[in-house]
């Protein structure tokens, strides 16, 4: 009988590689974490594989140990934004958000394009009370994807900050266009409407938000 090492060796390690991607979407953890593993087993170089790993060790709440293996990958000489991103997740968990920042920037340098780099970094700049700069990255995030309903609920957030309800509701308007389901867009449209002084549209909106909330609440009772 074959011992589940040597078994590895009859599958393809990109076989086990899209296996471990797929089970890592999924949230199970522990399962890909197993699969990255063989994956680095058979193939010790494959990139994919170990910064996938670190991935799974954070989620687990291993955090020490991600940060281990993201500085190994980047130790051996090549940048890499996806590391750099995730060294930056790792912060961020941490709440240490200046830190943080400067790994997403760094993630930015390589890909200056990717949106969830640019969310991030908007995020982040927001979390420091610098909400210039979290105003410069999410609108950047918006033209590199502009059906995303989170930027345009991020920038609303940063345009209450600058004292300008009436524009945030527009974009409050284009993430329901995205997903009615969201009660957190309602309730911050709900905020904007009071600043505004529209108290009747300030309450429908609180009881929408308290709709969505109950049809979500109700649908993880019947799942």
């Amino acid at each position: 009988m074959k011992t589940p090492e040597q078994m590895v060796y009859t599958v393809k390690p990109t076989q086990i590689l899209d296996n471990a991607l797929q089970t890592l979407h999924r949230g199970d953890f522990a399962e890909a974490l197993h699969l990255f593993n063989m994956v680095l087993l058979l193939d010790p170089e494959n990139k994919l594989a170990q910064i996938k790993r670190a991935l799974c060790y954070m989620y687990l709440g291993k955090l020490k140990t991600a940060k281990s293996v993201l500085g190994a990958i980047l130790e051996q000489g090549e940048d890499d934004a996806e590391a750099y991103f995730h060294l930056a997740e790792l912060y961020k968990i941490n709440m240490n958000y200046e830190v943080a920042l400067t790994f997403v920037v760094k993630a930015l340098e390589i890909d200056n394009d990717n949106s969830t780099y640019l969310y991030m970094a908007a995020e982040l700049c927001y979390l420091q009370k610098d909400f210039e700069e979290a105003y410069f990255f999410i609108n950047k995030a918006i033209i590199q994807s502009p059906f995303r309903k989170e930027l345009y609920y991020w920038r609303a957030l940063t345009l209450v900050k600058f004292n300008k309800p009436d524009i945030a509701i527009g974009d409050l308007n284009k993430a329901l266009s995205l997903d009615e389901h969201d009660a957190d867009v309602y309730r911050l449209r709900a905020h904007c409407k009071m600043l505004l002084g529209d108290v009747e549209n300030y309450l429908n909106d609180l009881r929408l938000a308290q709709h969505v909330d109950q049809f979500k609440h109700n649908q993880r009772l019947a799942a």
